[in-house]
């Protein structure tokens, strides 16, 4: 049975054990975990200390697994990303702030798109994981989607983050608009799927060095999501060699980056493409813009 105790000083020894096993946000930490165990948000678990918490041996297992280094994503099974609670576990990568970059820009390319011409427009995110950006997509869209002025694909080379992908785009009511492909990069697009005009993709930028160190949550995010080879880039020089044959003329292609890779990209881009960066709210380039002749 569970040990009653005031939740303040279940907080507070929960802050010092996180710290010491190493977390960089160890107070956050503790108070969201405490706030998912309880079912109460943090400002009335602050307001409370007195409180007792019924469900210590609850919060004493999720503090374990966070002071093993595993994401709180993952130990409470959801992500609260670009004002949507997602789905969250070991088969695909966690959604990163910096996406929601990635998924604004995608929107912004969309909706200028729809606005100019009623000709049909494709789309397409590449390496989907757990179907962030295409939740959000498929949301913003949906009257386009229904209609069939918009398509809209998220492919995943693995079967485990598609099967992710499709449990968030239910539970958002918009599986039905978004096919799902399991997919090496484009290599359907033209073939059994149409070619894209607005391509998004988050793919493996991490170099295979830095995966092996396993720090933070790379030690329990999927590797297939992470490695980007000896030097972060092999999968990103694989798809800017097939986008002249495999993307629509006329596209535009958004790529969330690693810092300081941008240049590199840019110098990749497919012959008369037009290129430019969107950076983050750091001031960090994240999000590069190819628009292919």
């Amino acid at each position: 049975m569970d040990r009653p105790e005031a939740i303040g000083e279940a907080l507070r020894e929960a802050v010092a054990r996180l710290r010491e096993s190493g977390s960089p946000s160890a107070r956050l930490d503790a108070e969201v975990l405490l706030a998912h165990v309880t079912g109460r948000d943090r400002a009335w678990l602050l307001a409370n200390p007195e409180a007792q918490l019924a469900e210590r041996a609850a919060f004493d297992a999720a503090l374990g697994r966070r002071a093993g280094g595993e994401p709180v994503a993952y130990i409470r099974g959801f992500k609260d990303w670009h004002a949507l609670r997602l789905r969250t576990d070991a088969r695909a990568l966690i959604p990163r702030p910096e996406t929601e970059l990635l998924a604004d820009a995608a929107i912004a390319e969309i909706a200028a798109r729809l606005a100019r011409d009623d000709a049909p427009l494709a789309a397409w995110d590449v390496a989907a994981g757990s179907g962030a950006i295409a939740v959000a997509v498929a949301l913003r869209f949906r009257q386009a989607l229904t209609l069939g002025r918009l398509a809209l694909v998220a492919s995943d080379l693995s079967p485990d983050a598609l099967e992710l992908a499709s449990e968030n785009l239910a539970e958002h009511g918009v599986d039905s608009l978004v096919s799902l492909a399991c997919a090496d990069l484009l290599d359907p697009a033209g073939e059994t799927l149409a070619r894209p005009d607005v391509i998004t993709a988050n793919l493996p930028y991490v170099s295979s060095a830095e995966v092996d160190e396993r720090r933070g949550s790379l030690g329990f995010e999927p590797r297939v999501a992470l490695d980007g080879g000896p030097d972060g880039l092999v999968i990103l020089r694989r798809f800017m060699n097939d986008l002249p044959h495999r993307a629509a003329a006329g596209a535009t292609v958004l790529l969330e980056l690693g810092v300081d890779q941008s240049s590199i990209i840019g110098a990749m881009a497919p012959a008369g493409a037009s290129v430019s960066v969107v950076p983050d709210l750091a001031g960090l380039d994240r999000v590069v813009r190819m628009d292919l002749p």
